[in-house]
Parts: C-alpha cells; structure tokens; sequence
C-alpha cells in the first residue's frame, strides 16, 4: 500500500513539475521559401506489345528509328537518351521491347518529349528529382529559424512576455526527393519548415 502511494505521489510530482517546464516554453514553427531547379525525369516503354498492326510489317529497331526521328524533328537531342533492356526485361513483356530514358533540367524540353506519338511506345512514368545540399539546408534552417523567432516573440509579446534561448529544435527535411509528375502538377516553390522551442521568461 505504502508503495501506490509512493507512486502516486512521484507521479503527481513528474506532472506538476512537467506543466510548470511547459508553462515556460513557448512552441511554433518557422518557415523559409526557397525555389528549386530540378532534373525531370521520363521514361518511355518501347515494346512490340503495343503494336496492334500487323506485326509481321514492323520490327523493333524499326520502331525505334521512326521513334528517335520524330523526337529529333522536335528539338530532342537523342544522344542524351537510354535504354534500360533490363528494366524491360523485368516486366515480364512475351514481346521484344526496351526502355527509351531521358533526362532534363528544362520542363520545355520534358513537354516537348511527352508530346511525341510514335507507333509501339506509351508513356511508363515522369518524376521531378532534386537534392539538397549540405550548405542549403544549413542556410535555409538559419533562415527558418529567424522566422520563428520573430512568430514567438509576437506571441510572447501578447502574453507580455520575453523569449530566451532555443530549448528545442526539430528538422525533419528530407536531403533528396522524388516526386511523380502523373498529374503534371510541375511546382518549383518549397518551404524549409523548422519546428521550434523557446524559453518564455
């Protein structure tokens, strides 16, 4: 009996002592908006499967020789496309086919890519990639962090109350990322996003 009670009465003690920390903390979070410049990524399946003709008139290579002119009439430097046999081999195709990959900074030269039609190929996926580096992510958290002192000294200022030093800092932002464009929602805006705690005095 004598040990619920010892129990209770720590516990008791951790909560009181728990709300007054909190009661002198002061929580929000920062934001900082920066614009990135990313690598677009598309890929294409070449493939015999899709050719609902005759297939006794059309061979592969021939596919993609018609393919690789229409992109070359459009501006496309071919010379900067892959093809990943494996990637199609994995699929499990009963027909010869292949991977068409092209990479671009421009989304002008990505439209222009998506936009050629061509006998055998359909369109296997589009994503936007970027990385951040090291440098940028310190910069933008010193940014972010800015932010969020000047939001908690607003807020400490309507309590009539100071802020004092950083007691907690969270930053969950991710170095790299990729992004599906299946909708075509192309978006260059971003927000490095710090949360943050504060001293209250």
């Amino acid at each position: 009996m004598k040990k619920i009670v010892l129990l209770t009465l720590l516990f008791t003690s951790f909560c009181f002592t728990n709300a007054q920390e909190n009661q002198n903390t002061i929580n929000v979070y920062g934001v900082h908006g920066y614009t990135i410049s990313p690598n677009y990524k598309a890929s294409m399946l070449v493939s015999m499967n899709n050719v609902y003709y005759d297939a006794q008139t059309f061979t592969l290579p021939e596919i993609l020789s018609t393919y690789k002119d229409k992109l070359a009439k459009v501006g496309i430097n071919t010379a900067n496309l892959k093809e990943d046999a494996m990637g199609y081999a994995l699929y499990g195709y009963d027909k010869d086919g292949t991977i068409i990959k092209y990479t671009t900074n421009s989304a002008d030269d990505l439209q222009k890519f998506l936009s050629v039609r061509s006998v055998g190929v359909t369109k296997s996926d589009t994503t936007m990639e970027f990385k951040l580096t090291r440098a940028q992510m310190a910069d933008y958290a010193g940014k972010a962090l800015e932010d969020a002192k000047n939001r908690a000294e607003a807020l400490a200022g309507k309590m009539g109350r100071q802020i004092g030093k950083v007691v907690y800092l969270s930053d969950t932002n991710y170095e790299k990322f990729s992004e599906s464009l299946y909708y075509g929602n192309i978006n260059n805006e971003r927000e490095y996003r710090i949360n943050v705690s504060f001293e209250l005095k």
